[in-house]
């Protein structure tokens, strides 16, 4: 009864804030729309998109505090529902949403390169992006484990039902592009990319052998990921696709694949000094191993990669740091490698407070604790993968 009356509570002031927000705006637009919603929030996801100079594109402190607050609720809630479905949420979970991770700033990257139009550019332009990945994903996760729980053998119906599934992907991202694109003299897209999806629905539902709802949660986002790579394989070609971004920005792009091999090598380097470190002091210190896990290895990897792109990024390439923390931090030190001591101070402690401090409420309580790892993993992997495409295409 608390919990439903804690619920009620927060469902009723949400829905006040934003009335009054709302009818602020209605009523007195200078004051909340010109003064709020557009210089804090709106402003700069259309100056991200380059559609205005009145505002930075720069994330500041009452979009970070607000962004923060919604994604800390959306985890709490999100974890009541893992936690009623009762959800399996180890390693195979963080692989099976390992392509969405890197599909938020792949596409991302894509609405750099000029691919979408208003206004489904600004879907794409970050937070809105994440908003969008993470409904998506939490309704093809639900639809997943649906399909398992309904037919949990390799029957007909699993087979129809996980196939007719793993078509929407081509379906979804065809319909997408072909509404406004009338520069493409290429391939046509809609074709490629359902006779893609046909092939692979076909393929496993033929198969017969998956019943796992991470499986099929993990070849329904690998899909999206497969398409867009064909788009990045486009661009690097030179085809319609790039074309259509020089003509309409007047910019060459500078593509940098030893870059993009220089930040995976300061990764791939990092993450074994550290990961080498833990482990002799897991010798001395039996507590230390505590945080040895293949979950933990992916998010120390994540924000080494973030790490290693901003560093060669601002320091080589001329990129600036969007965040207030890093910004401060990097203008004091003088360099952006300050972002890899930053992020052991953080990364390490959680770790150990999570997975050693805290052993016993972990396991109380998984759903929640994996939720708040895989937020961890995002916030790492995602904008170090975005750095990385944008330095690799030149965009």
């Amino acid at each position: 009864m608390k919990s439903v009356s804690t619920d009620l509570m927060i469902g009723i002031m949400a829905i006040l804030s934003l009335l009054l927000l709302v009818i602020g705006c209605l009523l007195s637009p200078e004051i909340f729309w010109d003064g709020f919603v557009w210089k804090y929030f709106w402003g700069p996801i259309v100056s991200d998109a380059g559609g205005t100079d009145e505002v930075t594109s720069s994330y500041n402190w009452i979009d970070t505090l607000t962004y923060g607050s919604i994604l800390a609720i959306s985890v709490y809630y999100i974890h009541r529902l893992f936690k009623k479905l009762d959800l399996r949420v180890g390693l195979p979970f963080f692989i099976a949403v390992s392509p969405v991770i890197l599909l938020g700033p792949s596409l991302r990257v894509l609405e750099d390169m000029e691919l979408f139009n208003e206004p489904i550019q600004y879907i794409f332009i970050s937070p809105m992006i994440y908003i969008f990945l993470g409904i998506s994903t939490l309704m093809t996760l639900l639809f997943s484990v649906w399909i398992e729980r309904k037919w949990p053998g390799s029957g007909s119906y699993q087979r129809i039902a996980v196939g007719l599934f793993l078509l929407m992907p081509g379906l979804v991202i065809s319909l997408l592009l072909e509404m406004d694109h009338s520069w493409w003299n290429g391939p046509p897209s809609f074709l490629i990319f359902m006779l893609i999806s046909a092939f692979i629905s076909f393929c496993t539902a033929l198969s017969g052998r998956i019943r796992r709802y991470e499986w099929i949660l993990l070849i329904f986002w690998s899909e999206v990921v497969l398409f867009v790579s064909v788009f990045f394989g486009w661009w690097m070609t030179g085809s319609d696709f790039y074309e259509h971004y020089v003509n309409i920005t007047g910019d060459v792009p500078q593509e940098n694949i030893l870059g993009a091999v220089i930040i995976l090598g300061l990764m791939l380097f990092a993450l074994s000094i550290i990961t080498g470190v833990l482990w002799y002091l897991s010798g001395k210190y039996e507590k230390i191993g505590g945080i040895f896990s293949g979950v933990n290895i992916m998010i120390l990897g994540g924000h080494m990669l973030d790490a290693s792109a901003t560093y060669i990024g601002i320091d080589h390439y001329g990129y600036v740091e969007k965040h207030k923390l890093p910004t401060i931090l990097i203008e004091y030190s003088g360099t952006a490698a300050v972002m890899y001591p930053l992020k052991l101070l953080f990364i390490i402690p959680a770790l150990y407070l999570m997975d050693v401090v805290m052993e016993g409420e972990t396991r109380r309580d998984i759903h929640m604790m994996a939720l708040v790892k895989l937020t961890i993993l995002i916030l790492g992997f995602a904008p170090g993968s975005r750095d990385l495409l944008r330095l690799m295409l030149g965009v």
